[in-house]
């Protein structure tokens, strides 16, 4: 019975997606998400939830944000820690997507919280790098210090490395420290729009390292000041050869 509904429900979702009905999406998941709970099947619910999610989440995010947080709300309803963390971690990279930072803050913490009760904690040190990021991204360097502080005993040393590097960089307003931190490889390799939010974090606003003057061939000398050879104790008038009085006027 299940399998047929299934079927159809996701035919129907999919219709309804290309002719960009949302409110009748969002009216038919949630009437399937219902029937399921009252058969007692909370975790197919929950799976109709992630599959309309996904079917919407390109071009509708913030109604993949709704049926993620509902699908959160019928596993935590069954208790199901692990499952919830799955659904947790959907929210806050949405969130970050939608560049509603606090938001994600938020999300993250409850993602770690979970995390905790099934003891995963190297996915704990990766989301304690994903809240330092989050916390940039808000303009709260004191947050995101914060966040380092409390959990970066779970990350790897390659993460503490690299957070303390970068955390040290906005302290110092190093903007290329800054930056090569934020380019660190695992960094890049985050979920998306973790790496994408790390390529956007506006850099701390102090000198960055001027490059290279190109030495022009055959160039004048630098000027130097009469001043700084006074200083230097070169008193003498420079007298001009012969030559050079010649060669006056000629410019």
């Amino acid at each position: 019975m299940f399998s047929n509904f299934q079927y159809i429900f996701f035919k129907i979702i999919l219709i309804l997606k290309e002719n960009n009905k949302l409110l009748e999406i969002e009216e038919n998941v949630n009437k399937a998400c219902n029937l399921y709970q009252q058969h007692g099947s909370p975790e197919a619910a929950a799976t109709a939830l992630d599959k309309a999610a996904k079917i919407v989440e390109q071009n509708h995010p913030e109604l993949a944000l709704t049926f993620y947080k509902h699908a959160l709300e019928v596993v935590m309803l069954d208790d199901s820690t692990r499952h919830a963390a799955e659904y947790a971690c959907k929210i806050s990279r949405i969130l970050v997507k939608l560049h509603r930072y606090e938001e994600a803050a938020d999300a993250i913490r409850r993602e770690i919280g979970l995390n905790q009760q099934t003891e995963s904690y190297g996915q704990i040190g990766r989301l304690a790098v994903a809240l330092v990021l989050v916390q940039l991204a808000r303009g709260d360097f004191v947050a995101a210090e914060k966040a380092f502080k409390e959990w970066g005993n779970c990350c790897d040393s390659e993460e503490v490395q690299t957070l303390e590097l970068l955390l040290q960089a906005f302290d110092d307003e190093d903007p290329d420290s800054a930056k090569r931190a934020l380019s660190a490889p695992f960094i890049r390799h985050m979920d998306v729009e973790y790496s994408i939010l790390a390529r956007d974090i506006p850099l701390p606003h102090g000198l960055s390292t001027a490059p290279k003057a190109n030495v022009i061939k055959d160039a004048a000398l630098s000027y130097s000041s009469p001043k700084t050879e006074t200083e230097e104790g070169s008193t003498d008038p420079v007298v001009p050869n012969e030559d050079e009085e010649e060669d006056e006027g000629l410019c």
